[in-house]
């Protein structure tokens, strides 16, 4: 039997042809095999788009991610409390569940917060995986890593779902939990609500036809076990609390709520825009972004380490234009040196005329032309 592989973001490589964006990973899809025919003749909405090439005589697998963005990305850019935990988890399950339904092994998928997508854009929490067909590590291996991620991102507003979410980490800790024992877990509270959230799950029928599987409510069968009130397990996070003390000191307790020459522009859906920019004031600018275009787009101080530009509201710098992604780019602040990185927005970002690959970094000098989308800047 093969060893497990764990596998990293340095076996990734992103591209981008025109409007798409893709992730290559080496591998091969095995041709005769069960699961790639099933694959081929159906298409899985739980599973990235792929096919195999050969570059340079290596064989490949690359994956179509336009419009998506990878889960590290997706937490990065929302706040994560308990309730968002609960439906990012929800909807992973739900994935893992539609691949079982097609018997795909899930030994073959790979389960990490760089290969975990979301599509980009309002409240979507749909996931789709990656597929790659060699012996990785279990999927309880593989989310105990992704949970440990969730916990240095958590948003906590309140002491107790603090605790209850490393009571939730704590089962992870099993060899053979379940992620049912984790949605749980995360759902046993006092006001149980009376919502689950589920993301729309479309499979293929005998006849061909695509059956719809809403929004699902109480009644429905298959998620009533995720709506069960059980008790939480007495002294349980004392004992843990006491074995993981590292990730408490990552917490964040809040006191209070609070090619590019003939592309066509791709126009954005609406967002609702609240002006969480930061306006050039007589501050000491650290970096600053110039307007350079005729629609009375603001101009920007970078004043943080990680500086996120987009449409969406949620955004350090806000930028109105249609054609801008909700979340379009990033500028990072490494020592005293500046990166831009493409966040795969829909009509791309680009640098003195380069068009970037999303999640490269690429170095910032003054007098750069940044664009992004139709909206240009000049950076000093």
């Amino acid at each position: 039997m093969p060893s497990k592989i764990k596998m990293d973001i340095n076996d990734i490589t992103y591209e981008r042809k025109h409007n798409e964006s893709y992730m290559v990973v080496e591998g091969k899809l095995l041709p005769d095999s069960y699961e790639t025919k099933m694959i081929n003749e159906n298409d899985i909405n739980a599973l990235l788009e792929m096919t195999t090439l050969s570059i340079d005589g290596v064989n490949k697998i690359s994956y179509r991610i336009s419009r998506k963005e990878t889960l590290e990305d997706f937490v990065e850019s929302n706040d994560l409390d308990k309730e968002n935990l609960a439906r990012l988890i929800i909807n992973i399950k739900i994935a893992l569940d539609t691949l079982n339904n097609y018997l795909i092994d899930e030994r073959h998928i790979w389960l990490s917060k760089e290969t975990v997508y979301l599509n980009k854009g309002g409240e979507n929490y749909h996931v789709t995986l990656c597929y790659l067909p060699i012996e990785h590590e279990s999927i309880q291996s593989q989310f105990r890593d992704i949970m440990e991620f969730f916990l240095s991102k958590l948003t906590i507003k309140d002491r107790e779902e603090s605790k209850q979410v490393y009571e939730a980490y704590d089962i992870c800790l099993k060899e053979d939990y379940t992620l049912d024992e984790v949605i749980e877990c995360l759902q046993q509270t006092e006001d149980t609500r009376d919502e689950i959230y589920v993301e729309k799950v479309v499979l293929e029928d005998e006849g061909g036809e695509e059956s719809y599987v809403e929004e699902i409510d109480e009644q429905e069968e298959y998620f009533a076990e995720y709506k069960d009130k059980a008790k939480p397990k007495e002294g349980l996070f004392s004992r843990f609390f006491k074995r993981t003390k590292n990730f408490v000191s990552q917490m964040n307790f809040e006191d209070s709520p609070a090619d590019k020459e003939t592309e066509d522009f791709i126009i954005e859906p609406d967002y609702e825009l609240e002006e969480k920019t930061v306006l050039l004031t007589d501050t000491k600018p650290v970096g600053r972004l110039v307007y350079d275009g005729v629609n009375n787009e603001d101009d920007f101080i970078i004043t943080k380490d990680t500086f996120r530009i987009g449409s969406g509201k949620n955004n350090d710098a806000v930028i109105k234009n249609k054609t801008v992604s909700g979340s379009h780019a990033k500028i990072t602040k490494t020592g005293n040196d500046f990166y831009i990185m493409d966040s795969n927005s829909t009509n791309g970002s680009f640098l003195n005329n380069l068009q970037l690959v999303y999640r490269k970094p690429y170095k910032l000098r003054p007098m750069d032309k940044i664009q992004f989308a139709t909206e240009a800047y000049i950076f000093y």
